[in-house]
């Protein structure tokens, strides 16, 4: 290993601090609230950075800077349309201010309130798929983030990934989001810093530079490496799927916990325009990272172990490059961002599970023997049993992200960024019909909601599948599974379809629930 002391005592500092500061917000937890929402009190600054720092996880940097090696500038498109998104969405409120409005904790208690407690259930499981699913890859790539920068033997990559997660679980158990919110701005602050000082150093490296990096990949890459329409894994399917996704993108649990944890709807939509501010460089500059990576391997005196591999070369040029004390701030930066969004998915995946899947199904067993209906008392579990259960859950998914990692990493359909967005997917399709015209469309019923999540998962489950036995799929849908691009799409239009085809059909038999929106800002 060739860190250097002076960097691994900031990396400790750093850690030991984030520990005492979970143990200190045990304190303020006093429901289920506290716990996933942080009681919905953030004001705009606190939320916005606690936001920025979730969705820049260490997995970000990771999955983006491979898009970054094995595409070249292309990507760069990805940035840009999230950027000109959020913008849209601080301007509007689409979507957010609605959902802020109806005081929920998670997506799937529009279900309820919107359609019936089945369709609840039924999103809750799908969410809570997607997103395990989603989720399989964070803590293998950053250990191998670790692994890499430190130089560190390969062969310690799953023990440091059950060092990583042993920590990650231990302080999500403590605080819940109100932990993740008092060191986030802290960790947004060393995000910041490090990407900076991280990308200068690229930029002025002597072996390195941008004349260098254009170079290599015009050499060894052409035209793909700049043209994102010419590219065959972006292309205009992927164009329109992405734009789409960008807006729809706001329903992702761990992304709209934050509007949902505001002060108010008002504040949920600031917290969006500012974010939008840090879109492009959370995508572009992991990308660049990547770009440079792979000039760094094609280089004459390049003698390191990852020239095939754009996960792990990243993080081994950044070890060699940086100086002494700027490698600890990186280091200490990106462990801070492998902490923000594992401990802000691993509560919001439990929650789901807890209260969307758990609860309901207490509920409907709790009325079985009597005549109480949906709209009765809630008789779920207790708030008490929620953050007791929601930490069961949050121990039990860290074991098996952990299985995942040791076993099926190298099993992955296309890249790891291709991944995150194809389990998204699951969620994603649904959730045109069931969010998007449930708020926005006074038609939208229970049966067109179990429309649209059925076939909104049907595709990407499909590919999936499918995907692992490519000798069997008919010739007639191969382009579906070859490429995931072709699949997502389809997918947010089926979601869309399954809700107005299965609403309009039966208006009559199940009469549409009004949601109210009086005195929203």
């Amino acid at each position: 290993m060739h860190l250097h002391p002076i960097d691994l005592l900031i990396v400790v500092a750093y850690i030991g601090g984030t520990i005492a500061v979970g143990l200190l917000a045990r304190t303020a937890i006093h429901g289920i609230s506290d716990f996933l929402v942080a009681g919905r009190a953030l004001k705009t600054h606190m939320a916005a950075a606690t936001m920025v720092s979730t969705g820049l996880g260490l997995v970000t940097v990771m999955y983006m800077a491979q898009e970054g090696f094995v595409n070249g500038f292309a990507p760069f498109i990805v940035g840009v349309i999230a950027t000109c998104a959020h913008f849209v969405i601080g301007k509007t409120g689409f979507l957010v201010s609605r959902l802020r409005h109806l005081r929920l904790m998670t997506i799937p208690e529009l279900y309820e309130i919107k359609y019936s407690r089945g369709v609840r259930l039924l999103g809750g499981c799908i969410l809570g798929l997607a997103g395990t699913l989603n989720m399989c890859l964070f803590p293998i790539l950053g250990s191998k983030f670790v692994v890499g920068f430190t130089g560190m033997p390969e062969a310690w990559t799953n023990p440091v990934m059950i060092v990583l997660l042993v920590i990650v679980v231990f302080y999500t158990l403590m605080g819940g989001m109100v932990s993740v919110v008092l060191t986030d701005f802290a960790q947004f602050v060393l995000l910041t810093l490090g990407f900076a000082i991280g990308t200068y150093c690229v930029l002025t490296h002597p072996d390195l530079g941008w004349d260098v990096i254009v170079a290599s990949l015009e050499q060894h890459k052409g035209a793909d490496a700049f043209d994102p329409i010419s590219n065959i894994s972006y292309g205009w399917t992927f164009v329109f799927y992405f734009i789409a996704i960008s807006f729809i993108g706001t329903l992702w649990q761990p992304e709209v916990s934050r509007p949902l944890s505001s002060a108010d709807s008002e504040v949920a939509r600031k917290i969006f325009w500012i974010q939008g501010l840090t879109a492009v460089g959370r995508a572009v500059i992991p990308m660049f990272w990547g770009a440079a990576a792979f000039a760094w391997t094609h280089l004459p005196s390049y003698t390191g172990a990852y020239a095939a591999d754009g996960q792990s070369a990243v993080p081994e040029m950044l070890g060699q490059i940086l100086p002494v004390g700027v490698a600890g701030l990186l280091l200490a930066g990106m462990f801070a961002a492998f902490m923000s969004t594992h401990d802000s998915y691993l509560l919001a995946w439990s929650g789901v599970i807890v209260r969307d899947v758990v609860s309901p199904i207490k509920a409907m067993l709790a009325c079985s023997d009597q005549s109480c209906g949906e709209d009765d008392t809630w008789g779920g579990l207790s708030s008490e049993k929620e953050v007791y259960w929601t930490r069961f859950c949050v121990v039990l998914l860290a074991l098996m992200l952990a299985l995942f990692g040791m076993f099926f990493i190298n099993r992955l359909p296309e890249t790891a960024f291709k991944w995150m967005y194809l389990t998204g997917t699951i969620y994603f399709a649904g959730t045109v019909g069931t969010v998007l015209l449930g708020l926005y469309w006074s038609k939208s019923n229970a049966v067109g909601a179990y429309c649209a999540l059925i076939l909104g998962a049907f595709g990407p489950l499909n590919f999936l599948i499918m995907s692992m036995v490519p000798e069997s799929v008919p010739a007639a849908i191969l382009p579906f599974v070859e490429n995931s691009n072709l699949t997502n799409l389809a997918s947010l239009f089926l979601g869309g379809f399954g809700m107005v085809v299965g609403s309009l059909l039966t208006q009559k038999s199940h009469p549409p629930r009004a949601l109210s929106f009086s005195g929203m800002r």
